[in-house]
């Protein structure tokens, strides 16, 4: 997630699933394919639009015959399914996601400027001439 994301994939990342396959980098998933195919390996980066690459990968086929692969790069429109890690807590995953991408709070004990200072010292001038204060 080094590179520079486009709002597009922000967007993905925030109001789908997306961002949910994005906290499984770097843990061992199983992946099933459309194709009948299953894909079990590490996940190393998923973008925006929720394209997979996957290393040390054991790619099964429809007969069920493993082969082993360095890589492997999985397109959205070939997902059917992707099996969580059964310690994986699902929401706190999405609530960590957004928390992301959030912007960081300011830091409000700024000192005053003149301009505020005088302002509110006319303000107070003004409240104690009328007898409001």
């Amino acid at each position: 997630m080094n590179r520079e994301r486009d709002n597009r994939e922000k967007l993905n990342s925030l109001n789908e699933l997306t961002g949910l396959v994005e906290r499984l980098v770097d843990r061992n998933v199983l992946i099933d394919l459309r194709n009948e195919t299953s894909v079990a390996g590490t996940v190393i980066h998923v973008d925006g639009y929720m394209n997979i690459s996957l290393e040390n990968v054991v790619y099964i086929d429809q007969k069920g015959k493993q082969f082993l692969m360095d890589n492997f790069m999985i397109y959205p429109k070939y997902l059917r399914c992707i099996h969580l890690p059964p310690e994986m807590n699902v929401v706190h995953e999405l609530q960590q996601n957004i928390a992301s991408y959030a912007t960081p709070t300011r830091n409000l004990n700024k000192k005053r400027t003149f301009k505020q200072k005088r302002a509110q010292e006319n303000q107070r001038l003004t409240l104690a001439e009328n007898k409001m204060l």
